[in-house]
Parts: C-alpha cells; sequence; structure tokens
C-alpha cells in the first residue's frame, strides 16, 4: 500500500466514478465502458445510433440521462442535458431531438405518473421477492396512500396511534345540561342512538339522571358507588349529543360538547374505587361504542379488553347461582343480560373488522338471552306481562344477540387460525347459511316489511340495523369462496369436484346478492337524510359491501364474462361508494374505507382496460354516469390521472359532503397466459382480515411483513 508521501497515484484524474447501471445496446454487446447517457460518449466517437432498446432484467428500469447536442446538431436542436426514464423499446437520440419530445419527457421526468411508474422492488421476511405482480402489492400500495391521506399524529400512546384524534375538551368545570335538555338527551338516546345494542334499562337511567341532578344541587359528597352510575348518565349524554338530527361533525360545538362528557366520564371512572360493579362495565362499554363513533378503533380495542374482563369478574357471561328462596333483582338480572351480549356481539363485530381473536368463547358462556319485555314493563321485584300484541322493543335486541352467535361460530370455522379443508369449509357454510336463514324467517315479518317508513322511529333503526347486520353475516359467510377462487379457473375447478363447484359458485351468488342489498339500503339512507358520520357499524357494512363488487367486476372481466353483469357491480359499487364518501371526515374510518376503495376501483377498471371485455370502458363510465347523474347531490368529476371519477356535492344535515383528496394512479400489472385467472395485486391474497384491518387499523400493520434497516 502507498503511504501517503508516496509517488501520485498514475489515474489521470481524480473525479469521482459514477457506477453505471445500464449500458446502451452496442456497448452492451461489445461489453464496453458506458456512460449510460443518450448518446453516450462510446457512440459519439464511432458516429454510431445509441440505443437503449434491449431487454432489463436487474430490477427497477433506471433512469437514461440525455446528453447535450453534439456540435454537428442543429441549434433549434439543442437541448440542456436532463434525465428521461427509458422504456422498452426506446427511441435513438436523433429521433428524439427531431420528433421534438425531449421537454415533454423531461417534464414526465419531473412529474411522473406513478400508474407508468413500476412498483419498488421489496423482499418479505423470508426474502421472497414483493413486486408489482406480488399478491401483497395491493396492499402495500393502499397503505402508503394512507398515510400519505390521512394525517394523524405520530406522538401518540401505542394503544391509541392510528386513531382519529378526539377534540380537547375540559372535564374539570364541566357544566351539566339543562334539565329539559338532558330530558331530550335521554330520549334521543333510547329512540335512535343504540336500535338494538340496548344494554342500559332506560327506567333505571333516568332514575341515575334525577339522583345525579339532585346531588349536585344539594353538593353532596360523592361517594364510590355513585361515580360509575354518573359515568353511564355522562356517556348517555355524549351518544345522544352526536346524534342529534342537527348535529354532524362539521359542527365544532356539538362536537365538542360531545367530547366533553366523554372526558368527565372517564374522570369519573379514573376516581372509582372499590369492587367491580355492572355500573363499571355498563360506562367502558358505553365508551367503547362512543370510540367507534369517533373512529377511535385501537382505543377501543384497547379498552374493551379490560371492559371483557371486568365483566367476567362479575360473572356476566354466565347465569347467576343463587340459593332457592333467595329474591331476585329482575332490574339487575335483566341488565346483567343485556350488558354480557352486547359486550359478546361487540367482540365479534371487533374480531371480524381487525382479523384478531375474540375474547369470548362459546364454551365459557351460558347466560340467558334478555327476555322480551318493554323497560317499563321492569321492576326490581317483579316483570309485568304485556298488555298489547304488539311488537316489544326488546325484540330486535334479543335477535341480534342470537345472529351474533352465529357469527361467532362463523368467525371460528371459517376465519380461525386452524382452518379445516375446502370441502370442510363447505360444509361449514352450508350448515351456518341454513342457521342464517332460519333466523330470518323468524323475523320475516318484521325484515320484509313493504311499508318500514310507517313504524316509529326506533322501529325504523331496529329496521334498518337487522337487515344490514344479517347481510353483512352473509357476506362474512361466504366471502372467502370469492377470494380463494380468486386466481382459479372455475371450469377447471369443476372438473375436479362438480358438487363443490356448484356450492361455491351458489355461495358467491349469494354474497354478491347481500352486498348489492347493503348498497341498496345505503342509497336509500342518503336519499332521505339519515346517513350520519357516526354510524360505524353502517360504514363498515358498507365497505365489505362494495369491496366484493369490485372484486367480482375484477374477476368476470378477466374472465370474459357478461358484460352488462359487469357493468351492474361497477355501477352499484361505485355508487355506494359515493355514498359512503359523503360521511367522511379528516381521519375518520370513511376516508380510509375510501382511499382503499378508490384504489381497488382503479383495479378493477384498469382490469376493463386490459381485458377487452365486449364492451369498452369508456362506454361503461358512461353508462355510470347515467346512472348516478340524475340523482339529487351528485355529479361526475374527473380525478387526475383518472379516466373517470365522482365527486358529491350538496349537503346533509346541514353540512358540506366532503370527498376524499385527489389520489394518484398506480399500475395494475396482468399476468398468466393460460385460461386462469390470475389478478395481479390481489392473486396472493388468502383472506381478508387484511383487508379489513388495513382500512380501520392499518396504518402500519403490514410493516411486519418486511426487513427494516431501522428500529
Amino acid at each position: 500500500m502507498e503511504s501517503p508521501d508516496g509517488p501520485a497515484s498514475k489515474r489521470r484524474c481524480h473525479k469521482e466514478r459514477v457506477r453505471v447501471t445500464r449500458a446502451c445496446d452496442a456497448c452492451k454487446k461489445k461489453k464496453l465502458r458506458c456512460t449510460g447517457n443518450l448518446p453516450c460518449a462510446s457512440c459519439v466517437r464511432t458516429s454510431k445510433t445509441c440505443e437503449y432498446t434491449a431487454e432489463y432484467n436487474r430490477g427497477k428500469l433506471p433512469q437514461v440521462r440525455i446528453s447535450q447536442q453534439p456540435v454537428q446538431e442543429s441549434d433549434e436542436q439543442q437541448k440542456q442535458g436532463s434525465t428521461v426514464e427509458v422504456g422498452s423499446p426506446s427511441l435513438p437520440y436523433s429521433r428524439i431531438v427531431e420528433s421534438g419530445k425531449v421537454a415533454e419527457m423531461n417534464e414526465a421526468v419531473d412529474n411522473p405518473l406513478s400508474r407508468a411508474s413500476p412498483e419498488p422492488h421489496q423482499t418479505d421476511l423470508e426474502g421472497h421477492y414483493v413486486g408489482p405482480s406480488s399478491g401483497l402489492s395491493f396492499l402495500l400500495r393502499a397503505q402508503r396512500k394512507l398515510h400519505k391521506y390521512v394525517a394523524l399524529p405520530i406522538n401518540t400512546p401505542i394503544f391509541t396511534f392510528g386513531d382519529s384524534p378526539l377534540p380537547e375538551a375540559e372535564s374539570t368545570f364541566m357544566l351539566l345540561p339543562p334539565r329539559d335538555e338532558a330530558n331530550a338527551l335521554l330520549t334521543r338516546y333510547f329512540d335512535f342512538a343504540f336500535p338494538t345494542h340496548r344494554f342500559l334499562i332506560q327506567s333505571q337511567v333516568e332514575c341515575w339522571v334525577e339522583e345525579f341532578y339532585s346531588a349536585v344541587q344539594a353538593s353532596e359528597v360523592v361517594s364510590p358507588s355513585v361515580r360509575g352510575k354518573r359515568a353511564v348518565v355522562l356517556m348517555v349524554f355524549a351518544q345522544a349529543k352526536q346524534s342529534q338530527p342537527d348535529s354532524d361533525q362539521s359542527s365544532a360545538r356539538s362536537l365538542i360538547s360531545s367530547a366533553a362528557y366523554f372526558a368527565a366520564s372517564e374522570k369519573q371512572l379514573s376516581a372509582e374505587t372499590g369492587p367491580v360493579r355492572i355500573t363499571s362495565v355498563q360506562a367502558r362499554l358505553a365508551q367503547c361504542f362512543y370510540l367507534l363513533s369517533q373512529s377511535r378503533i385501537n382505543h377501543c380495542w384497547s379498552l374493551f379488553g379490560t371492559t371483557a374482563r371486568l365483566a367476567m369478574t362479575i360473572g356476566l357471561h354466565c347465569v347467576r347461582r343463587r340459593e332457592i328462596g333467595a329474591g331476585v333483582d329482575h332490574i339487575d338480572s335483566e341488565s346483567r343480560k343485556r350488558v354480557f351480549w352486547c359486550a359478546y356481539s361487540l367482540d365479534n363485530y371487533l374480531s371480524a373488522a381487525l382479523g384478531r381473536p375474540r375474547i369470548f368463547h362459546d364454551d365459557d358462556i351460558d347466560q340467558d338471552f334478555p327476555t322480551v319485555v318493554d323497560d317499563s314493563r321492569i321492576f326490581k321485584d317483579h316483570i309485568l306481562a304485556p298488555e298489547s300484541t304488539a311488537q316489544s322493543i326488546m325484540l330486535a335486541p334479543l335477535y341480534h344477540a342470537k345472529l351474533s352467535v352465529i357469527i361467532g361460530r362463523i368467525l371460528h370455522d371459517m376465519y380461525g387460525i386452524r382452518r379445516g379443508s375446502s370441502q370442510a369449509e363447505i360444509s361449514a357454510a352450508a350448515q351456518h347459511g341454513a342457521d342464517l336463514t332460519c333466523w330470518r324467517q323468524d323475523l320475516s315479518s318484521f325484515l320484509d316489511a313493504s311499508n318500514a317508513d310507517l313504524l316509529m322511529l326506533p322501529y325504523q333503526r331496529q329496521y334498518t340495523v337487522l337487515n344490514l347486520a344479517f347481510y353483512h353475516a352473509q357476506i362474512l359467510l361466504y366471502r372467502p369462496f370469492v377470494l380463494r377462487h380468486f386466481g382459479t379457473s372455475m371450469d377447471r375447478e369443476r372438473s375436479r369436484s362438480d358438487f363443490s363447484s356448484e356450492s361455491i359458485e351458489h355461495y358467491i351468488s349469494i354474497c354478491l346478492t347481500a352486498a348489492m342489498k347493503i348498497a341498496t339500503i345505503i342509497r336509500e339512507l342518503c336519499e332521505k337524510c339519515r346517513m350520519y358520520s357516526t354510524f360505524w357499524f353502517t360504514h363498515y357494512y358498507a365497505f365489505s359491501a362494495i369491496m366484493i363488487l369490485y372484486l367480482r367486476v375484477m374477476q368476470l372481466a378477466a374472465q370474459k364474462g357478461n358484460p352488462e353483469e359487469i357493468s351492474k357491480y361497477l355501477q352499484i359499487g361505485e355508487c355506494a361508494q359515493r355514498d359512503l364518501s359523503s360521511c367522511a371526515f379528516q381521519s375518520s374510518f370513511v376516508q380510509r374505507y375510501i382511499v382503499v376503495l378508490e384504489e381497488l376501483r382503479q383495479e378493477a377498471r384498469m382490469t376493463l382496460n386490459l381485458n377487452d371485455n365486449h364492451q369498452a370502458p369508456d362506454a361503461i363510465g358512461d353508462q355510470v354516469t347515467a346512472a348516478l347523474g340524475h340523482q339529487e347531490g351528485v355529479r361526475l368529476n374527473d380525478f387526475e390521472g383518472l379516466s373517470r371519477s365522482m365527486e358529491i356535492t350538496g349537503e346533509l344535515h346541514g353540512g358540506n359532503l366532503m370527498v376524499p383528496p385527489v389520489m394518484e394512479s398506480n399500475p395494475s400489472w396482468v399476468d398468466g397466459s393460460d385460461d386462469s385467472f390470475n389478478m395481479p395485486g390481489l392473486s396472493g391474497l388468502t383472506d381478508w382480515e387484511g383487508l379489513d384491518s388495513l382500512a380501520l387499523a392499518g396504518m402500519g400493520e403490514l410493516d411486519y411483513l418486511f426487513c427494516h434497516d431501522g428500529s
């Protein structure tokens, strides 16, 4: 090794070496050193045509820098040096100059369309390639867009990271509403807020409100047993405040008021001492529902874990064993039943949406279902028999609890970590499908009513929620078959087992019908201005349904299916997506849903472009325009980088409808040359949990799939 004081290096220059990742065709053929420019120095010296048309198989296609013009070129052709992403095949340098496209190419380099740019290459933890044609690419693109368009603070606790922030509210000096307003909030809560999750008894809460106001006026000392009751009352006010007809997320006053009640409820619970009481569970369960309405599912998940274990601590999951002859407190008994089954239902929905294990297990439960009796007829020492044959307000909550039991079995058999064979899942689907059919038949006179608008408000809400919950249960049951056979040819499967193929096609048909039913209900809610930004369950149902419709569009388009059927599913899906976007606000679940759905919609339209389906994509877009353009408050606009998209204008509950920001396009790739169906970015998906969890809490949950250099 030469010393620093030794003779000078024999190198003629000391310029920093530049690593060239791609050589021109002539230099590559002769294995000569190439500058990587267009034209390169070697081709200029030899007066050869410099081209970059050879196939490049070493990863992402690099950019090629356009050199300054040789002296012999005309002044018009002389341009500043710039870079351009050269594809294959590529134009020779002379042809580029003659066509006068250098400026346009330079502009394309400065502002590239992401749908014209390959996805960056990545590898998973096992070192497997993850690129544009990988089954994870769709999720990765959607996750990047979520990070880009959903602004969330990063300095939040790990238990609430990814959640929409709550408005700041002062809980120390909160003023109770006037008594008449409190009564109005109480009525609104029981009439509207929770039509089928009625875990509170109205007469009991009314007594607690009276005690609360009396104690405040008398400046009484707060005992530990009272704090849980006060927390429940405050949560009733919070839920009712955000469910008022004239309130919307754009109304800052209403939102802050609701958040203030929630903060005051938290303060009451934090000061609780002594043993666990049922009021502690009731208040925390109400907080869980409130957090979901505020798009805080991670906060809800953490709080629900505590709530569920407190419920099991006082034995809400089992029948209370009493000595013979002991008196029964019917208010307490019915409260225990209602609280548990509402918690059980929420546990199932959180598990389905997040793809995480349930807390309650059916083998550990023997609690009775709630009694079908109105709140006003429940007393501490007896329950009055009904006076008329009119439907009780508790019939819908009872059947929602029974539906939750079926959903729990579906999650165990169809989404469990230890899943059976295909034949076992087909048999399980048949059994659960029969249970769902029987469930609906028992309520057919109510759920299939043709004049639901004539019902009282609580029954209207129950009618809507139960129908949505039933169709979503069908989607949960049958959608695994849609995704599982996404990359296979149905003809090939039919040759293996005619019976299995026919069953699967039947299940897919039921799933699509359920998705269209949900889209229809969403459309009716928007037309009647009954779609609220706090309807977490409704938004989640709509998101699941729209995904099914878009995936079916891609499947049928790639299989050269019926163009009319494709057009129908696409129209319904796009219409439902626009209806859903009317409830979007910053960092909300709906905003995240729209980001993921827009990516999926683009994939569906790109599939139509790449697969000539006997109907041009423009014709399908015209049909969507005709179908949606005449609806009140809806018009079509062009998204940047897209052939067609929609923007909702107008008003809903006095507030402007919000539209998600313009989103970049991403490339769609089609692989496979045989008759099998292989959709880009989706063929590698094996479950739905990733899609649901990505939209709800996936602001980084896919990161575990990939290697990272940082901590």
